[in-house]
């Protein structure tokens, strides 16, 4: 085998709007990679512009890809950056900003600059090379000139000859072999690239083709079952939506690694490809891969105002991540049971699982979903000291379940949150052609429920304890929670930070706080003599046992006092869900219509 080779990515961009200043009618784009010595992991990109108008022209990397909302600072991976004009001659150039390449063209009609980007990390939203594969995040390998960001793009490969293999969601070139092409660059970064020799599966849902480009799965696992599985969630999933957006669908499923990103037609999954020798693994698979696929809905189309069009220099902040992540967890394994892909016994399995790790995580004290939402560029919502922070994908998961429960009970099952999406859909992305707000997603939500939803968007904006029997007994279900002691000491209240203080927003009746007058809104300014933060609050708790005393200094309406707390016991919850003996027939019909099976 080679120990090299080179990948030729040609795009051509012909633009026939004149919207832009600087841009002439026949402006192309072109940009070539290669990867001359893949060991060094170095990609070589040329990028030509041809008919931009202009003394300076930006040339600029985004900082982040959308659907990892984390700054990933791509600049960091560029070296060795020169301009030159068509005949060669170089252009002056200096550094604008962290990400922005500013060349004085002096009006050039042509532009050719050259960069290297290293890649060396195996994740979908980095780009790998390697002497057997390359995974192309686009945010991190292709520049943008600034304000020419709605281009449309054409993608040229080549490949070495003892490669076989280029999955992608860009449409191909009809007449031209391995060529793709996208209407602009948001799409562009929207479509990653995976090249090697990985195996390909194909099947069609309503005569659209989907494909399932498969690395590193042991040979022992049915391609078959994968491929008839994957059929049947989508099938169902867009049955539930009603509609197929997409003219083309790509499962790029990276046999290693972990963590997947979702994409408008495609996604990048990566994943221990043993973990699908056995039923348990292969269940988790099939869950992780509805997750990302029904994104292509639920966050790609459906969608808050933050999540596009994009600002690539900087984070797009929103708190409803927990409704764009979270209620994909909640569809992820609805959708595997509408397929039959799951039983309800284990949905409600998950469910019971989900409720017991999130209520026995010290962080839902401190941290409520929507300060998750919008704090998760610091954590990428996974990270962080998870002691005194949560993670909206469980937790909103959960509030998924109870927003569709709550809609069913209160429009006597005439509606659901299907109904919502559906409508939020068609009004916003099809409609409107934009994301909605956070009032007009729970106007939505209200509209199909009949009235106020205020408790369940309470429960996301709060720290507050959640009512789950109530909602799952809407569908004849009993929610029971068994406590037993666990490690540490407990005061008994739930806490937010709030204009960064520690506000006490709810106290637990019988505890250790109330008992020694503490009250919602009181803001904890000292514990133990240390200035009060989450972490302060969890890290003592967690040193001290039932008895032990704990010094509070406190203020209320603006009045600082100090006192002692004699601390209680703490407790881990266990959680069952069970049918109820007689469901009344609502309960029975909303149980029935929700996992479609009668209790």
């Amino acid at each position: 085998m080679k120990k090299y080779f080179t990948i030729l990515l040609s795009i051509a961009v012909v633009i026939g709007w004149m919207g832009s200043a600087g841009l002439a009618a026949d402006t192309t784009m072109t940009f070539t990679v290669s990867m001359p010595h893949p060991e060094t992991h170095i990609f070589h990109v040329i990028f030509r512009t041809d008919g931009l108008q202009g003394e300076m022209q930006d040339f600029k990397m985004p900082a982040w890809m959308p659907g990892f909302y984390r700054i990933m600072d791509y600049h960091k991976n560029v070296s060795n950056f020169h301009a030159e004009d068509a005949a060669g001659k170089t252009l002056p150039w200096e550094k604008a900003t962290k990400n922005t390449w500013r060349v004085v063209s002096g009006n050039a009609p042509t532009i050719v600059v050259s960069y290297d980007v290293f890649g060396n990390t195996a994740f979908a939203a980095n780009n790998f090379l390697g002497e057997q594969r390359a995974f192309i995040a686009p945010p991190g390998l292709f520049m943008f000139v600034a304000g020419q960001i709605r281009h449309p793009v054409t993608v040229t490969f080549e490949i070495p000859p003892n490669w076989t293999r280029i999955a992608t969601g860009l449409d191909p070139v009809p007449g031209r072999p391995n060529t793709f092409s996208a209407p602009d660059f948001d799409v562009f970064y929207d479509c990653p690239v995976l090249l090697g020799n990985q195996e390909l599966e194909k099947f069609e849902v309503k005569g659209i083709p989907h494909r399932m480009a498969i690395e590193n799965v042991p040979e022992g696992v049915d391609r078959r079952r994968m491929s008839a599985d994957l059929k049947r969630m989508v099938e169902a999933a867009t049955d539930l939506m009603g509609d197929i957006p997409y003219k083309h669908y790509t499962f790029l499923l990276i046999g290693m690694g972990n963590g997947g990103i979702e994409h408008a037609n495609s996604a990048a999954c990566a994943f221990n490809g043993k973990s699908l020798t056995d039923e348990k693994g292969y269940q988790g698979w099939l869950s992780y891969i509805s997750h990302e696929y029904f994104h292509h809905f639920n966050v790609k189309r459906i969608r808050p105002l933050a999540l596009g069009p994009f600002d690539y220099d900087e984070e797009n902040l929103t708190d409803m991540l927990w409704v764009s992540e979270g209620l994909t967890v909640y569809y992820e394994d609805i959708v595997l049971v509408r397929a039959g892909l799951m039983t309800p016994d284990q949905f409600l399995e998950r469910m019971k699982n989900a409720m017991t790790r999130f209520e026995n995580a010290s962080g839902h004290h401190y941290q409520s979903t929507t300060e998750s939402s919008l704090y998760t560029w610091g954590t990428s919502g996974v990270g962080g000291d998870r002691n005194t922070t949560i993670s909206y994908y469980d937790n909103g998961g959960m509030l998924g379940a109870m927003l569709d429960l709550a809609i069913r009970n209160q429009s006597a099952n005439r509606k659901s949150l299907d109904d919502v999406m559906r409508a939020l859909y068609r009004t916003y992305d099809l409609g409107k052609k934009r994301g909605f707000t956070d009032a007009e997603f729970r106007a939505e939500c209200e509209r199909a429920a009949g009235g106020s939803l205020a408790e369940v968007f309470d429960y996301a904006a709060t720290t507050k304890d959640v009512n789950y029997a109530k909602y799952f007994a809407y569908a004849g279900l009993k929610v029971e929670a068994t406590a037993q002691d666990a490690p540490g000491a407990a005061l008994g209240f739930n806490t937010q930070t709030v204009d960064g203080k520690l506000t006490i927003v709810e106290v637990g009746a019988g505890s250790s706080a109330r008992g020694a007058g503490l009250s919602a809104q009181d803001q904890i300014l000292e514990l133990d003599g240390t200035k009060a933060t989450p972490k302060v609050l969890n890290d003592i708790l967690a040193a001290k046992k039932p008895g032990d005393t704990v010094k509070v200094r406190y203020s209320r309406e603006g009045a600082a006092q100090e006192i002692e707390i004699a601390l209680g016991k703490n407790f881990k919850n266990s959680y069952t869900i069970t049918p109820i003996a007689d469901p009344a027939p609502l309960q029975a019909a909303i149980f029935k219509d929700w996992l479609r099976k009668a209790l």
